[in-house]
């Protein structure tokens, strides 16, 4: 094992590796701020450049470019409530408060330190557990999938902020939305009112820039002035990163959860992102903090999408199983040079297998360091006027929903979602609600199916396995947790 660590340091340390990670670290942080594009779709337009370059150059470029999107999508959602990528929207959730008071740095110094320690734990764990790990993975059948959808599901009303009801009803319409389309299973069309544009569904991209970036610009334009409130930058960059590690709890338990939620194919870190926030706010002593501008709903999210990334490899690079975005596009980088996916990648490439592990390691370090370099210039942004920000911001957020199909639609859709996430915020309805709803309940649908055809439409075969009877316990107990500790509560009270 040392062996391999010492030839893995070698090769990623090369010049020419170590160039093509600055690189790709640079354009993922640049790309992670512009609101629809995100690292998978860099990562996607530059396969093509790839095709000339050494393998252990290409993989690493492109996992740069994954892991400093990462970081950069955590920019705009804690300055301004705009996230960059997909898997940083709830980062905005206490990161802008954060900036509205002025700690924009300390916001930026908390993600800095979650996503780097998460990131190097995340890679960790894909260097010594990929084999095991693995194996558990594959003891995922569809009843385990929709008992893990509707784990997802019943934090909907715990991301509600408040209002149980008002979480329920966001998170059903965001079932709702998930549904359109052409039905997987039966071939039929739902909810498409005869319009070719849904029959493939409405595309979560549009959908999470109308949500948060059109939604915060309408907000942003009608209250004017500047982000930060009282006009100044209070607190420093170091408080916010070494605050990091007075918060070990959270910071410890979304590092796992993201990186149990990377090894399963089909969640991904932006299911990760939202549910670890949602854990973090019902787990802490203080969730009336949450919302407000609390330190453990910046680590949460951060900590749990760059944890995530990297375990997502391990059923692509053991199995050929891409558990994500990322994944998906590395494992096409891997075939494109010529390599088989599997057990033999580890044993007749060695030295790319350990490069390409260190070189992740180094990446994480690197983005950091570069991320640090870089937020006190992107904190000054919280000092500018809306008026002079707002159309700038428009423009890069309307290309953003653009570009990912490059169909004008989406951008009407996007319109149309930051209109409605406008109005449904101004009454008290939480978005966050409603994209848990989205991003689970297409997963739900097809889970539920798959493991109904596979035991011939008996029920019980979600509630017989083991492993998906102990999800739906938890699911119980998640629900029935809160009544029982009023209860309690009001029990000691009255003894007292």
């Amino acid at each position: 094992m040392f062996d391999n660590l010492i030839l893995g340091l070698m090769a990623a340390l090369q010049w020419k590796q170590f160039l093509f990670m600055v690189a790709g670290t640079v354009i993922g942080l640049w790309v992670g701020v512009l609101p629809g594009l995100g690292g998978p779709v860099a990562m996607a337009i530059l396969i093509p450049f790839t095709f000339t370059m050494d393998p252990l150059s290409a993989l690493l470029m492109l996992a740069s470019i994954s892991v400093g999107a990462a970081f950069g999508g955590s920019i705009t959602s804690i300055l301004l409530n705009i996230p960059g990528e997909a898997s940083s929207a709830a980062t905005a959730y206490d990161g802008y408060p954060m900036a509205q008071q002025g700690k924009a740095k300390v916001a930026m110094g908390l993600s800095a330190g979650a996503s780097m320690v998460a990131g190097i734990v995340g890679v960790l764990i894909l260097m010594f557990v990929s084999g095991p790990v693995t194996k558990v993975a594959l003891a995922f059948s569809p009843a385990e999938y929709f008992a893990l959808a509707i784990l997802g599901l019943t934090v909907v009303s715990v991301a509600a902020l408040g209002s149980t009801v008002k979480g329920l009803a966001m998170g059903a319409f965001g079932i709702a939305i998930s549904l359109i389309g052409v039905d997987s299973i039966l071939g039929t069309e739902r909810y498409t009112f005869g319009y070719v544009y849904l029959l493939d569904g409405i595309s979560f991209v549009p959908v999470m820039v109308g949500l948060f970036a059109i939604t915060e610009l309408i907000t942003m334009i009608i209250e004017g002035g500047t982000i930060a409130k009282s006009g100044k930058l209070q607190g420093s960059l170091w408080d916010g990163f070494i605050g990091t590690f007075k918060y070990p709890f959270a910071l410890t338990q979304s590092t796992m959860l993201g990186a149990f939620i990377g090894i399963i194919p089909g969640l991904g870190a932006t299911a990760a992102n939202f549910l670890a926030y949602s854990v973090a706010k019902r787990t802490s002593k203080h969730p009336e903090q949450f919302g407000k501008g609390a330190p453990e709903g910046v680590i949460a999210p951060e900590a749990s999408n760059n944890s995530c990334i990297p375990t997502s490899l391990i059923p692509a690079l053991t199995l050929g199983i891409p558990g994500g975005a990322t994944a998906a596009i590395l494992l096409v980088a891997v075939t494109v040079q010529g390599l088989r996916p599997g057990p033999m990648l580890f044993t007749s490439n060695p030295e790319l297998i350990w490069g390409f592990y260190m070189g992740l390691l180094i990446g994480c370090i690197m983005a950091t360091i570069l991320y640090l370099i870089m937020i006190p210039w992107f904190a000054l942004v919280t000092l500018v006027r809306i008026e002079l920000m707002a159309p700038i911001l428009l423009i890069i957020t309307l290309f953003g929903a653009y570009a990912n199909e490059r169909n004008m639609m989406d951008v009407f859709v996007a319109i149309g979602f930051g209109l409605f996430g406008y109005f449904a915020r101004r009454h008290g309805y939480p978005l966050i609600s409603l994209v848990i709803g989205l991003i689970l309940g297409k997963l739900a649908e097809g889970a539920f199916h798959q493991a109904l055809q596979i035991s011939n439409h008996d029920y019980s075969v979600f509630v017989l396995r083991p492993l998906s009877a102990t999800i739906f316990a938890i699911c119980i107990v998640l629900v029935l947790w809160p009544g029982v500790k009023k209860r309690v509560g009001k029990g000691g009270a009255e003894v007292t």
